[in-house]
């Protein structure tokens, strides 16, 4: 205890500095790490989508994420979409195509996305669509990029929901096969292996002498081209928007500009030739239609077509308000809902396909869907009254009372059976929705605590400068006023100071 008080003044200082690294290395212990995969963000993306995932403007946490949100929660890094884009190690158009990476950010002013492979993307849109797995042609996406949280491959193996693709040269490989550990994979058109590897860290195998290379894209349409697979071509294209000629079955300059328009739409190269990896997705429902690159009207827009549409959505009961020929809010609402009742991407743009449904004779008065709707209900009770009535009828006339009274219990029984199975699920899901919110809560719980000790860690980093500076220059100024003021005379074996 004696050496304790004798070097308190110097201990302590050591003390406090010791205090304070302790604060900082527990401060970065608790930051959220700003690190990750490309394929572990695709992953959470697609997971955010399958579980539902609620948009919520300022949201970063599990469960509740606005679009840039969405990324922050996996790898954190930059907080906003134009922020992440900026500090992007690697960008380019989408109008020039999309790499073959899974976890690429893609980008369009205000908002920001996920790329997750195969051509589609995941993003959270808003209050209303939440979390949305579309097309990247069905998105006005204008760049992609990578992530400066994000680590990406180069070569070797990748696993992506469940499934394995092989990475060269940055990009995973479609179309082709490859000898790995002795082994022959294939790997389909978005680039998925026919089997599981046994060993992913087993790279494939090339030597000078025997190069491998990508199975070529064939061409099955070009210039010049006629038939049934042109007369179909020309069909589809017409159907999606980009083609207004005639059907005639020579793939002619109208039809070659028409996929030209089709293949930026789809973010794809522009060579006008059709080929084998095309004929899948433009006969798919994900194909782009020509509205996502040619706009017709949409939010802020002005002008007499915006009042033409205004009044061909209030005739079709979308829309009451005046026909101002300003495209505000309300007007995006009518056209959402007019846009949901026909089975369109719910963008909120009239773009040509929108405008072409909207102006036909085919489009119903939402009275009348209503109406059809009611009446398709009251028809399904009215069925399922009268099979129970036939039922209880059958059971009277064809049981004696005592089989009644004995299937009446039976079946309260079973009522019963089914209630307590039905509380159980209820209870159980109740406790997750209990426990997601917990796992929420701790997040915003711990963002705060972890801003509590930073500033406490800060506060005691500053006063122990100052006590330091404090203690040295007091030293200073004792040993200074002392040898001033001091004087000493020996007698003897004793020295005796004088004032």
């Amino acid at each position: 205890m004696s050496f304790l008080r004798k070097n308190f003044k110097r201990i302590l200082p050591i003390t406090l500095a010791f205090i304070l690294i302790s604060t900082i290395c527990f401060v970065s212990s608790v930051t959220p790490s700003a690190s990750g995969t490309g394929a572990g963000l695709a992953e959470w993306a697609l997971n955010a989508y399958k579980e539902h995932w609620k948009y919520v403007y300022g949201g970063q946490t599990p469960g509740e994420v606005d679009c840039s949100g969405l990324i922050y929660s996996y790898c954190g890094g930059e907080r906003g979409g134009t922020a992440q884009l900026d500090t992007a190690t690697e960008s380019g158009d989408v109008s020039e195509g999309i790499p073959r990476i899974h976890g690429l950010g893609l980008y369009q002013p205000g908002h920001v996305g996920v790329y997750v492979g195969n051509g589609m993307a995941v993003d959270a849109r808003d209050e209303e669509s939440n979390m949305c797995y579309q097309s990247t042609a069905t998105k006005s996406w204008t760049k992609w990029f990578k992530l400066a949280a994000i680590n990406y491959p180069t070569t070797g193996w990748v696993k992506c929901d469940g499934k394995y693709y092989y990475y060269e040269n940055g990009e995973y490989v479609v179309n082709t096969e490859r000898k790995i550990g002795g082994v022959e994979y294939k790997f389909d058109d978005a680039g998925v292996s026919d089997r599981t590897p046994d060993d992913i860290k087993l790279k494939a195998e090339t030597t000078p002498t025997q190069p491998v290379t990508e199975k070529p894209d064939a061409v099955v349409m070009k210039l010049g081209s006629k038939g049934e697979d042109v007369t179909k071509l020309q069909n589809r294209l017409s159907k999606l928007g980009f083609y207004s000629g005639e059907i005639t079955g020579y793939f002619g300059e109208a039809t070659e500009d028409s996929f030209k328009d089709y293949q930026k739409a789809a973010g794809v190269t522009m060579d006008g030739e059709v080929k084998e990896s095309d004929i899948a997705i433009i006969y798919s429902d994900d194909a782009p239609r020509f509205e996502t690159i040619d706009d017709v009207a949409q939010l802020g827009d002005a002008g007499d077509d915006v009042k033409s549409i205004q009044q061909q959505l209030a005739k079709l009961e979308y829309f009451n308000g005046s026909a101002s020929g300003y495209y505000g809010k309300i007007t995006e609402f009518a056209v959402k809902q007019f846009q949901k009742d026909n089975n369109i991407d719910t963008s909120g743009i009239v773009g040509k396909y929108t405008k072409d449904k909207l102006f036909s004779k085919k489009a119903v008065k939402k009275s009348d869907l209503q109406e059809k709707s009611e009446k398709k209900a009251v028809k399904k009770t009215a069925e399922k009254t009268e099979k129970k009535t036939a039922v209880k009828t059958a059971a009277v006339s064809n049981k004696p009372a005592k089989v009644v009274n004995k299937d009446a219990k039976s079946g309260v029984k079973v009522a019963k059976t089914v209630a307590l199975k039905t509380n159980t699920v209820s209870k159980k899901a109740l406790a997750n929705t209990v426990s997601s919110r917990k796992v929420a809560s701790l997040s915003v719980t711990d963002e705060k605590n972890t801003s509590f000790v930073l500033w406490l860690g800060i506060v005691i980093g500053i006063v122990l400068v100052v006590s330091g500076f404090m203690f040295v220059l007091n030293r200073r100024r004792k040993a200074v006023y002392v040898g001033t003021h001091t004087r000493g005379a020996k007698r003897g074996n004793v020295t005796v100071r004088y004032w």
